[in-house]
């Protein structure tokens, strides 16, 4: 028996290694309009895969830095980008032709889905209009049902839609504790037909969810789904506030919510680092001022901004990502 087991290791031992070499990749050269999006849905059909080829790539800090030159080995479901330029040709009468310095491409694009309506600040609560009541004494209402509604004069308009809200938790900040807005559902959206002397009609035009007195309502926004990546001007930080009432723990393609909006100069496009403070271990030398490295959870864009609080995807997480994480913006 050992004899045996011998001889079928030697064969093993003297096939070659052609055997088992694997498959040469397609080598690609980025064009001039190419993105990490598009490279991954046209060689790999799946354009969610761009995030993986990001982070695959400690070379590339930012998805800005892709160059039309550079090159991509296309394997079977997997793509590496390779750290190289083409060399410009020597010209003649010239000592040495100088390689110039890659021109980045001039947009990055993707597409954000997820849902971006779940959180409201206190502010826009407060200006929000309701649904005050409806033509009889039941409880919920449905597509096609008339309802009376009290908003401010500035913010309907008779024959527009509106988003119907259901106003769920408290959302307090993980830091100060202080209140700064509440869970919310999308329910439906209402039409506003007629205005009386203090409230307004409507008919209810769409019903998703359970639709109550008390539902807020919120102009209908027309959003960009198509994002342009952009770098941040000015460096900002804070924290996750909250994400969809459903979830306690985000990852990849997960929408959250942070507390910097556009009056701290925060943009859709701009990128943010997630971050958890790193404790020290119990066997960690106390009589030291001991600050270790925040422990890195992730990547996240900025797909939508409100005053004081924006809508960021994750693009990609290490770990899960919980209310109270910090962000900071990506300035390089």
């Amino acid at each position: 028996m050992r004899i045996q087991k011998l001889i079928i290791l030697a064969c093993l031992l003297l096939l070659p290694a052609a055997a088992f070499a694997q498959e040469p990749p397609r080598v690609y050269t980025i064009e001039k309009g190419d993105t990490l999006w598009g490279i991954s849905e046209r060689f790999i059909t799946d354009p969610w895969y761009w995030p993986n080829l990001w982070a695959n790539n400690p070379f590339i800090r930012n998805p800005h830095l892709i160059y039309p030159g550079q090159k991509v080995a296309i394997y079977d479901g997997r793509i590496e980008l390779l750290p190289e330029y083409p060399k410009v040709k020597k010209q003649p009468q010239a000592v040495e032709a100088v390689e110039p310095t890659p021109e980045p491409q001039e947009r990055i694009t993707f597409k954000a889905l997820g849902d971006m309506n779940s959180f409201i600040s206190t502010e826009l609560l407060a200006k929000a209009g309701r649904l005050v009541d409806t033509v009889d004494n039941r409880i919920m209402m449905t597509e096609g049902d008339k309802a009376f509604l009290q908003m401010s004069d500035e913010t309907s308009v008779v024959g527009s839609e509106y988003n119907l809200f259901s106003v769920g938790k408290v959302v307090k900040h993980p830091n100060t504790g202080k209140k700064i807005g509440n869970q919310v559902t999308w329910r439906g959206k209402v039409q506003l037909t007629s205005a009386h002397e203090q409230v307004y009609s409507g008919v209810i035009t769409k019903a998703v969810g359970e639709i109550e007195r008390g539902c807020v309502l919120l102009p209908v926004e027309d959003i960009d789904t198509t994002i342009t990546l952009q770098r941040s001007t000015v460096p900002l930080d804070g924290y996750i506030i909250a994400a969809h009432p459903e979830k306690l723990a985000f990852a990849q393609h997960d929408i959250f919510y942070v507390d910097l909006g556009s009056n701290a100069g925060l943009e859709v496009g701009n990128m943010m680092t997630i971050v958890r403070p790193r404790l020290a271990t119990d066997l960690a030398l106390q009589d030291r001022d001991i600050v270790l490295p925040d422990t890195l959870l992730g990547r996240a864009l900025v797909v939508k901004t409100g005053a004081t609080v924006s809508a960021a995807l994750i693009l990609k997480s290490t770990e899960p990502i919980y209310r109270g994480d910090l962000v900071y913006t990506e300035m390089e």
